[in-house]
Formats: C-alpha cells, sequence, structure tokens
C-alpha cells in the first residue's frame, strides 16, 4: 500500500509525542545484558530495530549453549548487525550475523578487524568485508587495538561496550577521522552512567576492567525522528508543534537540529518536560552546514532546503552512501522531481533548488530506507498532493509516524494499492 497526502491547511498545530530514542534503547539493552540486572527500561524505542535487538538477545540467552548454530538476521539494522557481533564474539555458542541485500552492501570490515586483533573467531561466509558472519564464541582477554573509525561509529561502540567485561580492559586507537563522533560520545557517557571507567580523547578510548551497575533508568524521546516536524514546521506558513521528552543537554547529537533550523525560519523554545517548535519565517538565503556528527537529519534538512529554494552546501555526508540506502544518491533522485539539483563538489554536496515551480501530484519512492520516506512526506505543505510509495518503511525508526501526522490535521491521509519497491544501494 502506498499512501497519498492531500494538503488541507498551511497551519500547523498541535503535540506530537516521539518514541524513545533508537540510539540510546540499543545501547541500554546491550548494557542492560551485561550486567546481568534486567531491569525496567521506560519509554524503549519500539522502533522494528530495537524489538529485533531485543528478540536476539533473549533468543542467544535461551538457545546459546544448545550447540546448534544459530542465525541472527539484522535485516537492514546496523545497529543490530554491528552490536551483536561485538557482543557474541566472547559468548559461548556458534553464531551466523546476517541481513537483508542491503545490509550485505554495508561496511562492517573495521568492526571485524578490531575484533580480530582482540582473538574472535570471525570467519566471512561470503564477500570479504561483509555480513554473513561466522562467529564461534570464546574466550577474549582484552588489549590494545587499531579501529578505523571513518565508515561508522557504530564500529566503535560496540566494542566498546563489551570493554568493561575483558580482563584487560581495552584500549582503542582509532585508525582515520572518526564520523558521527556524538554518538561514540554517546556510548561513553551512557556506560559512565552505569558504573563504567571510559577515557574518550582525540584519538581513541581507554576503558578498565569492571562491570556496569545497572539500574531503572528512562530512555529520552528521539531527537532524530524530530527533524520531521523541525521540517514540517519551516515548510508551513504557521506553526507551533510541541514535543514532550526532548532536551537542550540531551545526550543525543541530533539535538543541534535546534541550531541548524534556527537558520530555516524554525525557533526551539525549551520548556520543563520538552520543546516548543515556532515558525519564525527568518531563512537564510544561503545554506551551509558540516553534518559529519549528525548524519540522520539530512534527508529533512536538505529536503527543506529544496523546498525554501536555499542554495545550500552539505559538508561531510559522504558516509550516507553506507545506509539503509545510499541516501546521497535517493535524495538526489526524488528532489529532482521539485527541480534541486544535488552536485558533488570535494567534500561537499552543492543544493540548487528551482524556487517557486508549480509541481503537483508528485510520487516519491522511497528505497527501503525510512528516513527517505520521513523527510519526503512534509513536502505535501509546498506541492499540495504527494504520494509515498511502500511507507511502511517508517517502522524501523518511527513506526508512528503516520498516526503522528494524521494527528496534525494538515494534510489527509489515503491508502493506495500501487506497486512500488524501489530499493537503492
Amino acid at each position: 500500500m502506498n499512501i497519498l497526502l492531500n494538503k488541507i491547511s498551511n497551519s500547523v498545530y498541535g503535540t506530537v509525542a516521539i518514541q524513545g530514542s533508537k540510539s540510546i534503547s540499543n545501547r541500554l539493552l546491550i548494557m542492560r545484558e551485561l550486567s546481568g540486572n534486567l531491569c525496567t527500561i521506560e519509554n524503549l524505542s519500539q522502533s522494528d530495530d530495537t524489538q529485533r535487538l531485543l528478540f536476539y538477545i533473549n533468543m542467544i540467552n535461551t538457545c546459546g549453549k544448545s550447540g546448534i548454530l544459530m542465525i541472527l538476521d539484522a535485516n537492514n539494522a546496523g545497529t543490530v548487525s554491528r552490536f551483536l557481533t561485538a557482543y557474541v564474539v566472547y559468548r559461548e555458542g556458534t553464531w551466523l550475523v546476517t541481513g537483508n541485500l542491503r545490509m550485505k552492501q554495508r561496511p562492517i570490515k573495521g568492526l571485524v578487524d578490531g575484533l580480530r586483533l582482540l582473538g574472535a573467531d570471525i570467519t566471512y561466509t561470503d564477500k570479504e568485508g561483509a555480513i554473513p558472519l561466522l562467529i564461534k564464541g570464546r574466550e577474549i582477554r582484552g588489549g590494545s587495538i587499531w579501529v578505523d573509525v571513518s565508515e561508522s561509529s557504530q564500529f566503535i561502540s560496540a566494542i566498546m561496550m563489551i570493554g568493561p567485561y575483558l580482563e584487560q580492559g581495552l584500549k582503542i586507537r582509532f585508525k582515520g577521522d572518526p564520523v558521527s563522533l556524538p554518538y561514540i560520545k554517546m556510548t561513553q557517557k551512557l556506560m559512565q552512567k552505569f558504573g563504567a571507567n571510559v577515557e574518550l580523547n582525540e584519538g581513541g578510548v581507554v576503558i578498565l576492567h569492571g562491570k556496569y551497575q545497572f539500574h531503572q533508568c528512562t530512555v529520552e524521546s528521539d531527537w532524530s525522528s524530530s527533524s520531521y516536524w523541525y521540517e514540517t514546521v519551516a515548510l508551513s506558513d504557521h506553526a507551533e508543534i510541541f514535543i514532550p521528552g526532548l532536551y537542550k543537554n540531551s545526550l543525543q547529537g541530533d539535538s543541534v537540529l535546534a541550531e541548524v533550523y534556527e537558520q530555516l525560519g524554525v525557533t526551539t523554545l525549551y520548556e520543563n518536560n520538552g520543546v516548543k517548535l515556532i515558525k519564525t519565517g527568518n531563512i537564510v538565503k544561503k545554506f551551509s552546514f558540516d553534518f559529519i556528527g549528525c548524519p540522520d537529519i539530512v534527508p529533512a534538512v536538505m529536503a527543506t532546503c529544496a523546498a525554501l529554494g536555499i542554495k545550500s552546501v552539505f559538508r561531510n555526508i559522504e558516509h550516507l552512501a553506507f545506509k539503509e540506502s545510499n541516501r546521497i544518491i535517493a535524495l538526489s533522485q526524488e528532489l529532482k522531481k521539485i527541480g534541486a539539483s544535488l552536485k558533488k563538489d570535494k567534500n561537499s554536496y552543492l543544493l540548487t533548488p528551482v524556487a517557486n515551480v508549480p509541481y503537483n501530484n508528485l510520487e516519491f519512492s522511497t528505497y527501503g530506507d525510512h528516513r527517505i520516506a520521513m523527510c519526503l512526506a512534509p513536502l505535501v505543505l509546498r506541492y499540495n498532493k504527494v504520494e509515498i510509495y511502500n511507507p511502511d518503511v517508517v517502522k524501523k525508526s518511527y513506526p508512528e509516524f503516520w498516526d503522528d501526522f494524521k494527528k496534525l490535521k494538515f494534510a489527509d491521509l489515503k491508502n493506495d494499492n500501487k506497486e512500488n519497491n524501489l530499493t537503492l544501494a
């Protein structure tokens, strides 16, 4: 089923209650399991990724010592494949970490190389540098390793979380410049919150042997998911949206959205229990930002700039090619439908929009990528009628997205049975 969106108002008012952060939830699940203290995690993400990780953690506990090869299918979830790879290398059992076609194209070599330096028994069963991985769990004592951090911060986070449980502790030295450094800092802060001794510096991470003292906690609402509501406010004529559970002093690097969208006509008011997004209309003529630490907000920001007709420079977004889709190609193809062109210039991408072109009855493909689907939906505010193919992909990170979209009452949503399952590596 596709979704047909028809604009009914240029004004947007209301409250959107976003679920817990997927990134925080998935880290907490691994740390809770390592601690052995299975206490409650409040506001845990209901995303497909988090529920998949929870399912396999429970399966590992139930079946891990059976002597039977256990298949851990991450589908297209990067954190699931990478966190579980590090988690099972020293767990008794034999494991096959696999995923869908796109996941098999996404990088994992940096993680595997690092774990092998620690003594992990990992074999590529098909293509070198990609899943599936055959892992035979065995004792790992720890030590000093190099890890390539130029493709994904998840490699570092995955290894960091098992660090306290290695007898010799862990010293990770970075090879290359880390992408998405705020996610590594998130891992550090969460580990410290539960008693781990972790030191992070420009060159790497040092973790002392110890244990997590896990306790009941509540997950922050997801800043990444709020990017589509920032986009909605920016593309409206008048808007005020309240989002509970978001805070200025957040563990999430994507809280930089407030700074980014201040340039795109949206101001953020921090209240005791959340944030209020208000349309100001104070929009820059040219936009430029370095997204090396916040890649997940690029789709919403780029769609916003294209629809507002703002010439833009997006710096350090090359690693978007390794996400659920090749997001650079996906965004280029779909935003071309509203007259925007995206071209590479050294380490940047230049977005050149066409302003005030009356596109109507737009049809957008989603490439099997949740963030592509969600960033294209608010365009209905500018182009009146929009059709989104394969809208269920939003379940990966934000299963309530269409319900929340409907709740704000600025567009009608109708189902259509036209088929289009375009995917793009």
